[in-house]
């Protein structure tokens, strides 16, 4: 027990440290272990094959070596990608750290071989950098799939943390090892640390929760690789053309190009002067380069982790992108001044440590200003145009610099020649500051910033910058005004407290509210909080009640005031009575207000309790029936907040029946977080979530597949996949029935009869559903891949679309799951050309199905009769708005609506008439009017399938147009909230009705432009001047 407390401890310590949450410690402590291992293995051999180069090769060798990497790296990626491609993320990274397991063997043997040959040497070195390129750039895309957009901005700096930690235990290894064993024998921890990653990588596919992405920035990127991989050349001249359209793309591609020729010119300094300094003795550099990185990598830890963050939200990252070149500058000089060991290692260091620990987060919140079509863009540019070309400048520029003076003479030359490289490369990063900040305040006008942006954007803003955001304190819209506020309360704290009597005195609530709010000790008087006790926004109250109970001494009315606001009979009262009970710690009162009959005061007694850190008594109760609330706001931040709230281990039975129910629900977000909860707390209710794969709609089928699949729990995964290859055997047999039904009925015109009707549409539903949840199943495996893209390809109405998506399909695999699904999506495959009827052995297996609808419709075409119930349905399906549904989902909406029969001549509605109903004709012909005094006028007839008064369900206003029965008539009659409730579980109906609405629009466009051509031309009109 003692053990278990220790290792709770120690892990609700790390979460704080890092601010990881508890839902996301497994995958972050797997996967910052996968970095430790890779970057403690790599980096052994890279001190061993560095060294090894440079004393076989000399230093005057790098300027070649960069020329050649360069080259070597830009194919060596396109040929990983056809990999990845192939077999995906996590296959391809296995085969990789496979292959990095037995290649250090090799190289071990061949060095061995010919250690005194200048080539060997040369080749090694470029060998295990290329790949260490191709591991560090699939080691990030892996850990990309177990984190969303969000989680990766708090989590992937800690991974970096880790990687920081291999690369410091690499240098104590080196230390420790070279000396004794040989620099060669470093080459064994990297195959080493390869296995040891691979079996990481092997259990964390298996074991860890993949969470589901929806971001468009993810989509855009997807984009950008699919013309990448379909014409390079054509994807990087298109996104050249970015330079001549935004100075802030241009100032990126300088400024990185800069980088790199700065960086490659202070590598080669530095390696000349170790060299030096160690007389090409192979042991001693080798000690000297794990040492040198061993002191970078510890400055770039405790940099990354405690200094950036402070300085981003100090100065901004409009200032820290000037560090790292001003930090070169005076490395470069301090070689010039007093060159030796001393002044090369402050140089490495500061190259190193200010790159990887600072520069490269604030280039990675740079890129935020950029539209998120324009990212992907710049990505493309640096990696396949401005990187490689920037490293063979370099190489070139080195090399003449080598020419020019040897030995002791060239760290001079090299470090003078280095200043006003730096020079440059601060002059353009300066430039990029202006682009940046340009940048900012555009997105800032446009409203497309967040606070948190805008403070690591500029830190602490200058008069003008206070200035701008105090005018937009007056701006017309009410969420600007509150940016504004916010960020004066964060990044002016003493002109806002300058503010605080004009703001309390505000027209504006939410203005006075935010005043008490955001104010700092000390800005609040009592006056004020007497003033605002009166106030009419009960939120204002509540947040001077709050401030007053921060007063020295307590204002004495506020516990009063916030007890009045808990006991008022008005919901948005008690809502700020709730909120305010967060900030004095009231935590009964969040109890309380969980069961409050008002959906808006349990949402925000949700919200206190996440501010509490659910760190509240007697919650488990009152959280168990929200996870079911009726209102869906409620319920899916209930989902949100069990996602990371451990519930009592006596109450897990009841949450797991609570999540399994939610899971069957029909909002698609309730599903997904409901499987996300039980991946996290409760692992055993996904085995209780089996069943639905077959016996649920067809939603709740995919959305059990994804949580299956998500788990990444080896047994769960098998029987997902066990029950997908028996789906397929079954639903192949069920498309080729379908297809010999819809022969027979092509065969019988419209005299189909009706029992085959109903089974060829059960047999498709049945189709159509594994395809869903085939498309799920992928959808899980590939969610951070854009896997979306696919999906529109594979519905798309142009033919070459849905061909390139297919293909694409195959590459993503697996094999066992995508090739199947293929087949299934290829309907014309099963077409036989004739028809047939099934046999009655087939209709005895069809009645053993396990999808009831096949079942009922197999009894129905043995019984010979067709209940009246499926033949309503038929109907429905005949109807366009639905023809998309399965029979089950037009089984619940059919029980939404009711009949109506109207005989020859009778009017449905008048023109003017007020009504909220969609009608949809069964049977007879409806006739659209708009008749006047004396004459008919007919706007349209609508027959068996068709609809009309769609646009009541949109709008409350009088119909448009009359409706008249043409003959005796059968309608189907929806309601506007029934429709609503049907849009909201399928939204495929709405797509429909915007496909008609926007039809009818073109035709009345078209009927206005022909006779806008028919109509005479209208006499020239004199203009005055």
């Amino acid at each position: 027990m003692t053990a278990v407390i220790s290792r709770q401890s120690l892990l609700l310590f790390v979460a704080r440290l890092f601010r990881v949450r508890r839902s996301e410690m497994s995958r972050v402590v797997r996967m910052t272990s996968l970095a430790i291992v890779l970057g403690w293995g790599m980096y052994d051999a890279f001190n061993a094959t560095q060294a090894i180069f440079l004393v076989q090769a000399g230093p005057g060798s790098y300027p070649l070596f960069f020329i050649l990497l360069a080259l070597t790296v830009w194919p060596a990626v396109a040929l990983q990608g056809a990999l990845v491609r192939r077999f995906g993320v996590g296959r391809a990274f296995r085969y990789q750290l496979l292959a990095n397991a037995v290649i250090p063997v090799t190289f071990y043997l061949i060095y061995r071989a010919y250690e005194t040959q200048f080539g060997v040497a040369f080749a090694l070195y470029i060998g295990y950098s290329v790949s260490f390129e191709l591991v560090m750039l699939l080691f990030w895309s892996f850990v990309s799939q177990h984190f969303n957009l969000l989680e990766g901005k708090r989590i992937f700096p800690v991974i970096a943390a880790g990687s920081s930690v291999g690369y410091i235990l690499s240098g104590v290894t080196t230390t420790l090892v070279a000396p004794v064993a040989g620099t060669e024998s470093l080459m064994f921890f990297w195959g080493l640390g390869a296995g040891m990653a691979g079996l990481i990588v092997y259990t964390s596919e298996r074991r860890l929760y993949r969470p589901a992405v929806e971001e468009e920035a993810d989509e855009f990127l997807v984009e950008t690789q699919r013309r990448r991989h379909t014409g390079r050349l054509l994807a990087l001249i298109d996104a050249l053309r970015y330079l001549r359209k935004s100075p802030l793309v241009l100032a990126f591609v300088v400024m990185a190009g800069l980088l790199v020729v700065t960086m490659r010119v202070s590598d080669y300094l530095v390696a000349v002067v170790f060299v030096d300094v160690t007389h090409r003795r192979l042991s001693d550099l080798s000690v000297l380069i794990g040492n040198a990185w061993l002191i970078s990598y510890f400055v770039q830890l405790v940099l990354a982790l405690w200094v950036t963050p402070f300085l981003l939200n100090r100065a901004g990252v409009k200032n820290v992108i000037l560090a790292l070149p001003a930090a070169a500058v005076a490395g470069f000089l301090a070689v010039a001044v007093v060159p030796g060991l001393n002044a090369a290692m402050f140089l490495f260091v500061i190259r190193n440590g200010l790159q990887t620990g600072v520069d490269d987060p604030a280039q990675q919140i740079l890129g935020s200003a950029l539209p998120a079509q324009v990212a992907p863009k710049l990505k493309l540019l640096l990696d396949d145009f401005t990187l490689p070309g920037a490293a063979i400048v370099a190489g070139v520029f080195c090399g003449a610099l080598g020419m020019l003076a040897p030995g002791a003479d060239l760290v001079i030359l090299l470090a003078v020649a280095g200043v006003p490289l730096g020079l440059c490369f601060l002059a353009a990063a300066w430039w990029m500051r202006g682009q940046y900040v340009s940048a900012v305040y555009d997105r800032l006008r446009a409203h497309a910033l967040s606070l948190n942006d805008l403070v690591q954007a500029i830190g602490r803003p200058n008069p003008r910058q206070i200035r701008e955001l105090r005018a937009h304190l007056d701006d017309p819209d009410p969420q600007v005004r509150q940016f504004a506020a916010a960020g004066l309360g964060r990044l002016a704290p003493e002109t806002f407290r300058a503010l605080i009597p004009q703001l309390v005195a505000s027209e504006d609530p939410l203005l006075r509210r935010m005043a008490f709010q955001m104010a700092r000790p000390g800005a609040i008087t009592l006056d004020m909080c007497e003033a605002a006790a009166h106030d009419r926004d009960p939120w204002v109250v509540a947040a001077a009640a709050v401030a007053g109970v921060n007063l020295r001494p307590p204002w004495p009315r506020s516990m009063a005031l916030l007890a009045k606001l808990d006991r008022s009979r008005v919901p948005e009262n008690r809502a700020a009575g709730v909120w305010a009970a967060s900030f004095v710690v009231d935590e009964k009162l969040v109890v309380a207000a969980m069961a409050d009959p008002s959906a808006r005061v349990r949402l925000e007694a949700l919200r206190s309790f996440a501010k509490l850190k659910g760190a509240v008594a007697g919650a488990s109760d009152s959280m168990l029936h929200l996870v079911n609330d009726p209102n869906l706001a409620v319920r899916r931040e209930a989902l949100e907040q069990l996602i990371r709230w451990a519930p009592p281990t006596s109450r897990l039975a009841h949450f797991e029946d609570a999540l399994i129910k939610a899971l069957a629900t029909g909002d698609r977000s309730t599903r997904r977080l409901a499987a996300h909860a039980m991946a996290v707390q409760v692992p055993s209710a996904l085995r209780r979530a089996l069943p639905h794969l077959e016996q649920s709609a067809t939603e709740t089928a995919v959305a059990t597949i994804e949580a299956l699949i998500r788990s990444g729990i080896p047994e769960l995964v098998g029987e997902a996949q066990h029950n997908l290859e028996k789906r397929f055997q079954l639903a192949e047999h069920a498309a080729h029935l379908a297809a010999r039904l819809r022969g027979m009925a092509r065969l019988a015109g419209g005299g189909e009869d009706a029992r085959f009707t109903v089974l060829r549409h059960a047999l498709d539903d049945y189709v159509r559903q594994t395809i869903e949840v085939a498309l799920g199943a992928l959808r899980a495996l590939h969610g951070k891949r854009g896997f979306g893209t696919v999906e529109q390809g594979l519905k798309s109405e142009d033919a070459q679309a849905r061909i390139e998506a297919l293909e694409t399909l195959l590459n993503f695999g697996p094999g066992w799951l995508a090739g199947p699904l293929v087949r299934l999506l290829d309907a014309e495959a099963f077409d036989e050309g004739g028809g047939r009827l099934p046999s009655s052995e087939e209709l005895e297996e069809l009645g053993s199905h396990p999808d009831r609808w096949v079942r009922l419709a197999a009894s129905t075409v043995q019984q010979g009769e067709v209940e009246e119930n499926l033949k309503d349905l038929i109907a429905l399906k005949r109807v366009p708005l639905f023809s998309q549904l399965s029979l089950e989902q037009l089984s619940s909406i059919d029980k939404l609506m009711v009949t109506r029969h109207h005989l020859k001549g009778e009017h449905i509605f008048e023109n003017g008439d007020l009504g909220s109903e969609l009608f949809i004709v069964l049977e007879g012909e409806v006739r659209i009017h708009r008749d006047q005094p004396g004459r008919e006028v007919t706007l349209g007839r609508i027959e068996a399938s068709g609809y009309f008064g769609e646009m009541a369900v949109f709008e409350d206003l009088p119909r448009s147009a009359g409706a008249m029965a043409a003959t005796n008539t059968t309608l189907r009659v929806l309601r506007k909230d029934r429709f609503n409730a049907i849009v909201h579980e399928h939204p495929e109906v709405m797509l429909e009705v915007i496909k008609y609405l926007s039809q009818r629009l073109r035709v009345a466009n078209e009927q206005l432009g022909m006779a806008a051509r028919t109509a005479e031309p209208a006499p020239p009109v004199a203009v005055r001047t």
